[in-house]
């Protein structure tokens, strides 16, 4: 999913309240920033318009019903996270204790739990272009941002985003094994053009029309 930035300086304080303590009405946010209830309102509808918060009927209490608002499962891209040196830690332990072929099979069984996953989805598409078309499309929802293009003799899948880099660029074989779930896929003439890993603006994968 594409990382959101907010410039707006009360936009921002509004989601590190929302991020600390979950859940606020407008008149608590009112309170906090000192800014009018319906001030609150024009920057919650912005923030909702770009899918940043989502909100929910107030329960009990008396008077005019009210609203909750909360920051949604995508606004979690605004927070730093530092899940890759968790992931390369995890794995420096087990290349330590159990050797780097122990680390290789993780990176092998992963690739033959996402191959038995895209076939389930691309397995009853029979032209390679629509199958490609549509691994663009899967990829894309999962954050990879991906342009799909063609030439005379080659279809290509350009990711501009890989979630795993910094863990690709300790370990290869997280690459090495993308390039053989493509090749499984579809051909085994795919090549890779291009690696963020390896300094590359995208990783870049050639797929024959034949």
């Amino acid at each position: 999913m594409q990382r959101i930035d907010i410039e707006n300086p009360t936009r921002k304080k509004i989601v590190m309240l929302l991020k600390k303590h979950g859940g606020m009405t407008t008149d608590e946010l009112s309170r906090f920033l000192n800014i009018t209830p319906m001030g609150i309102r024009q920057h919650l509808l912005a923030l909702e318009k770009r899918g940043i918060i989502t909100y929910e009927l107030k329960k009990g209490g008396i008077g005019r019903p009210g609203f909750i608002y909360s920051l949604t499962e995508g606004a979690e891209n605004l927070f730093p996270k530092s899940y890759h040196r968790l992931v390369i830690d995890i794995l420096e332990e087990i290349e330590k204790k159990e050797g780097i072929k122990k680390v290789e099979d993780l990176f092998r069984w992963r690739k033959a739990r996402l191959l038995k996953e895209r076939q389930a989805v691309l397995g009853d598409i029979t032209s390679m272009e629509e199958k490609v078309k549509a691994m663009s499309s899967i990829l894309d929802r999962e954050g990879y941002l991906v342009e799909y293009d063609r030439d005379d003799h080659n279809y290509y899948i350009r990711q501009y985003n890989c979630p795993l880099s910094a863990v690709a660029r300790r370990y290869s074989q997280c690459c090495k094994y993308e390039l053989q779930l493509y090749r499984d896929l579809f051909s085994k003439k795919v090549t890779r053009k291009g690696c963020i890993a390896e300094g590359s603006t995208a990783c870049v994968y050639s797929i024959p029309k034949r």
